[in-house]
């Protein structure tokens, strides 16, 4: 006597209402059915259901990585730092490693003091001692505090001062204004004098830079940001330099490297240059 096999399960799925377009997968063999309403239209073999699974896959892949993508992430440093070089003529001086023969030869007084950096001319040189910059530090939020608890400087190397011509505006002697002082000649280049020259005080207060002496530590966000006015010096040395700035917040602390607009600062002594200007004519002295 032989057992009848039993038939096969069927499944029988109802909606209710207007359903518009109904895929529906058999469970089975992997059929994909679709219905229009409560009228069966046409019937998917197992091989497009793949294609047509494969496909939704890949569908919701790509919209989860746009999504990662385009959610906001938080900056890897706490600090936004801002890094300005104050080009002004009586301030600032350039050390280019051509002759002042070579550059009297390509000398164009239409070349001014912030584009010597640049200058195809004079862009192998550094800026000459004594260097000032600005530092502007804030935070990236407007109601979460960044702590700014120290700061150094990091001395990456020490050359022969460079040779070649020094360039410098027409003007009176240089104010030697020093906020946060760095001597690029000492194992701890930075200190904080307590002092100003009432001159260099005047002199900095009309550019619109603090003159206060350093008093860590400094509260910053992004509506309330801290300037410190640096100034490098060396008797001795081509350097290259960073500064470090120590800082809290949020229960984490850290060390924050700053440079001169993604490189490293360098400044240069004026041993081993002549002094020439680049004006109309070009002279030297």
């Amino acid at each position: 006597m032989h057992e009848r096999p039993e038939p096969p399960s069927q499944t029988t799925n109802t909606v209710d209402g207007d359903a518009g377009t109904v895929f529906q997968l058999g469970s089975s063999h992997g059929n994909i059915g679709v219905f229009r309403g409560n009228n069966f239209m046409f019937n998917l073999g197992p091989r497009w259901a793949v294609v047509i699974i494969v496909c939704l896959l890949a569908v919701a892949a790509a919209v989860a990585v746009v999504l990662v993508r385009s959610s906001p992430s938080k900056p890897s440093e706490p600090l936004a730092v801002a890094v300005k070089t104050l080009t002004d003529g009586c301030r600032f001086a350039w050390v280019a490693s051509k002759s002042p023969a070579e550059l009297e030869a390509v000398s164009d007084p239409s070349i001014r003091s912030d584009r010597w950096a640049t200058w195809e001319h004079t862009k192998d040189g550094a800026q000459a001692s004594e260097a000032s910059f600005t530092i502007t530090a804030q935070g990236h939020e407007a109601t979460s505090n960044v702590v700014i608890t120290g700061i150094r400087v990091k001395v990456l190397e020490r050359k022969p001062p460079l040779k070649g011509t020094i360039l410098s505006g027409q003007c009176g002697e240089p104010v030697n204004a020093h906020y946060m002082d760095v001597d690029l000649d000492r194992e701890q280049p930075v200190s904080f004098p307590d002092d100003l020259d009432p001159d260099a005080a005047a002199s900095l207060a009309a550019e619109g830079l603090r003159v206060d002496p350093i008093r860590f530590p400094y509260s910053v966000s992004s509506t309330q940001p801290e300037v410190f006015t640096v100034s490098a010096h060396t008797l001795s040395c081509d350097c290259t330099w960073m500064i470090e700035l120590d800082w809290s917040a949020g229960g984490r602390s850290g060390v924050q490297t700053v440079g001169n607009n993604g490189k490293p600062f360098r400044t240069t002594s004026r041993q081993n240059g002549v002094y020439c200007y680049m004006s109309e004519p070009f002279y030297c002295t």
